[in-house]
């Protein structure tokens, strides 16, 4: 048997669903295996509790594993996002460089045309040096010009080779700047997809919590709920050893029901004394006025309030007509003459089985003969 049919045997004995019709001459013991196995069931649940608890503390330490390891990768992707955006900005930097190294390497290609230019339609050095050598005219003009024009070819072969340099550092800076930049892209790409890992395995981590954390407090419920059977039951057994002790002293005493007869015959009851105490033992139960009705209803049609009213048929005995009488010993020896034995009895009797007195007078009127 499962635990859930177990627990659904204990509800049902409980509350006499299912069982012999559940009124006041009819008694509703649990069997001792019944008893045992509630109890088997209770321990079992609480064995199964700890075991979830401990499933809670392990999730839990996980979690906080998790989140550490999450909050180091956000910190380590807030640094890669940080050098990425040093690495743009140097990048930027270098670019510019470039950008100017080309403006400078274009002004002296145009500064080196210029003065190619110049030369060509001078003739250059040689054509000067044959002037210089066939000419009859002014020989120190012609020596002035040629130290002119040798220093234009060297003016024009340094322009030559700073604008090649200039080039060539252009080029370099922008690879260098293209190359920092990609590179950083990659790390921060990097960093961004494993801070997104630590985060979804913290978001597992705290699932993995919030399911341990809800199936611990279902059992938790359940264990709540088999004690509280297994106690109803204990208790209920308990009366029944009681009741069982009482029954064979006062059988013992009387012999058979006929002498409960005699007692009977022998009272004289008083119906105000005992409905004047049952009004003052309803607040203990949380029972008002409209309660107090349906009480006096109810014991009214059963007995008259009568303290000595005897079935004679069924042997049912009392106020609340409890069947068999010596079931009241429980709550006193005196249950066979005093009110006060049988109305404790009986109210603990109608919350027991109905909840309240008019759940307890409605069923009473619902079929016949009347019963409870």
């Amino acid at each position: 048997m499962t635990i859930a049919a177990v627990a659904a045997v204990a509800a049902l004995l409980v509350s006499g669903v299912g069982l012999v019709p559940a009124d006041a001459a009819t008694p509703k013991w649990p069997t001792k295996a019944q008893v045992e196995q509630a109890k088997k069931n209770a321990a079992a649940s609480q064995r199964e509790y700890v075991k979830l608890q401990g499933m809670v503390r392990q999730a839990q330490s996980g979690a906080v594993v998790a989140s550490a390891a999450a909050l180091e990768k956000q910190n380590d992707y807030a640094k890669a996002e940080q050098a990425l955006q040093l690495a743009t900005a140097k990048a930027t930097s270098l670019r510019s460089q470039a950008n100017a190294a080309k403006r400078a390497a274009s002004e002296a290609d145009r500064r080196f045309g210029s003065i190619a230019s110049q030369l060509y339609l001078a003739g250059g050095n040689s054509g000067l040096t044959t002037q210089l050598l066939l000419s009859q005219g002014d020989a120190a003009q012609l020596l002035g010009q040629l130290s002119a024009m040798s220093r234009l070819t060297d003016l024009a072969a340094g322009l030559q080779s700073s604008a090649s340099q200039q080039a060539n550092v252009a080029v370099a800076l922008s690879a260098q700047a293209t190359a920092a930049q990609k590179a950083q892209a990659n790390a921060a790409a990097a960093a961004q997809s494993a801070l997104k890992e630590a985060q979804a395995a913290q978001a597992a981590a705290d699932s993995a919590v919030a399911a341990s954390q809800k199936a611990s407090a279902t059992g938790y419920a359940e264990m709540a709920q088999l004690k509280s059977e297994s106690s109803k039951l204990q208790q209920l057994d308990a009366e029944h050893t009681a009741y069982l002790a009482a029954l064979a002293r006062q059988r013992a005493a009387q012999g058979n029901s006929s002498y409960l007869y005699q007692v009977a015959r022998s009272i004289t009851p008083d119906p105000a004394a005992a409905q004047a105490y049952a009004s003052t033992r309803m607040s203990a139960y949380g029972w008002g006025s409209s309660q107090y009705q349906c009480l006096l209803d109810l014991w009214t049609h059963e007995s008259g309030w009568r303290v000595n009213a005897y079935n004679v048929s069924s042997a049912a005995y009392g106020i609340p007509q409890a069947w068999p009488g010596q079931k009241m010993a429980t709550y006193g020896s005196d249950w066979m003459t005093n009110y006060r034995t049988q109305i404790n009895w009986g109210l603990n009797y109608i919350s027991t089985s109905y909840g309240s007195p008019c759940a307890a007078w409605s069923f009473e009127m619902s079929h016949t003969p009347n019963w409870y």
